[in-house]
């Protein structure tokens, strides 16, 4: 069926997928712990955006540092020894869920049944806004791209942006946040300046000289020469940083950062259970101070639970404390020490 079609379908009153299981997050801070855990950053969030000191653009934050400690990315290659295939069974979860997660992070309201009705049947709620089904589906072509070409190319990022922020041409998205003209999808900004809500941050703008360009190219560059799981966590951070296109930049960022993890056979992230305030905080934490302390520990959280959700199916999930088998397994990343949990430490072979 033409994805296209699948925009004006009504939805089915409920799906019957069953293999979803419920989800926790894992290991939340209390608000009561953030200052404690990071008192710089806390600090400078304890004022607006509009009162912090404007963040112009810093050249040296592309420099593979701040980054992912080599022994932490290497650690989380080693908790894969459940690894299922990643064949066309695997891909239909992660179209789900990665849609789902992803969506979710940019402020949509489906769920992950209205989702899996949407992406598995063609079927979208009705009840829900347009553009958020649009969001949604765009996300699932963008990640079947992603499935079918994982070169770390420019054409290959910008390709995957144009589908991000496609509006297949309906007239209602025109003026929605999620979506670009024609002329602006996947292709980096000459002339568009770029404000960011809420942030103090300044992206680069140098209009007319291939600037944004060549920001996206020199960070391609660079992140081929990491480890994957390096690499993964360098695109997410550094991508979102130079604002390389007119928007979908964040989304771009979290597609992309995939890339080299499936290059390498391993893992996807699927974002699940990212906790939409902390990403934020700790990708507007690295704009305005270079500080990746928070977005590490998101990342981390992330793929480790990325990790288990896909490396086990959904009856035994059920019936497994998912928050200790992630908890043990974020203690082997930071210390290297065996998990003494059972489950967590089938994760390593």
């Amino acid at each position: 069926m033409p994805h296209d079609a699948l925009l004006t379908r009504p939805a089915a009153a409920q799906s019957t997928r069953a293999t979803i299981a419920p989800i926790t997050p894992i290991a939340a801070i209390p608000p009561s712990a953030w200052a404690a855990l990071f008192p710089e950053e806390a600090r400078h969030f304890s004022r607006p955006a509009h009162a912090r000191p404007a963040a112009p653009f810093r050249d040296e934050l592309l420099d593979p540092e701040p980054g992912l400690d080599p022994m932490r990315a290497g650690r989380c290659a080693f908790i894969q020894a459940f690894t299922r295939p990643l064949d066309q069974r695997f891909l239909a979860e992660f179209l789900v869920d990665f849609s789902w997660a992803s969506s979710l992070l940019e402020g949509s309201s489906y769920s992950v049944l209205d989702t899996a009705a949407l992406v598995e049947c063609g079927e979208r709620n009705p009840a829900k806004r347009m553009d958020e089904a649009v969001l949604a589906l765009n996300h699932q072509r963008a990640a079947q791209y992603l499935w079918a070409q994982r070169n770390l190319t420019l054409d290959n990022v910008c390709r995957m942006h144009a589908l991000l922020t496609d509006d297949h041409g309906l007239s209602e998205l025109c003026d929605c946040d999620h979506f670009l003209p024609v002329e602006q999808r996947g292709r980096p900004r000459e002339y568009q300046e770029i404000s960011l809500h809420q942030s103090a941050y300044l992206p680069p703008f140098r209009p007319g000289t291939g600037h944004a360009t060549a920001l996206l190219e020199r960070v391609l560059a660079i992140a081929r020469t990491l480890h994957p799981v390096q690499a993964a966590f360098y695109l997410l951070t550094r991508m979102a940083y130079i604002q390389s296109f007119s928007n979908g930049n964040k989304r771009t960022a979290r597609i992309a950062a995939n890339l080299p993890l499936l290059q390498s056979g391993m893992l996807p992230l699927s974002y699940v259970d990212v906790d939409k305030a902390e990403y934020l905080r700790g990708m507007v934490a690295f704009y305005e101070l270079g500080s990746t302390r928070i977005i590490e520990r998101t990342f981390l959280r992330a793929y480790v639970r990325s990790i288990v959700r896909a490396s086990l199916p959904a009856e035994i999930r059920i019936g497994l404390d998912l928050d200790a088998i992630g908890e043990a397994l974020i203690a082997y990343i930071d210390t290297g020490q065996g998990p003494s949990d059972a489950w967590a430490a089938g994760f390593l072979g």
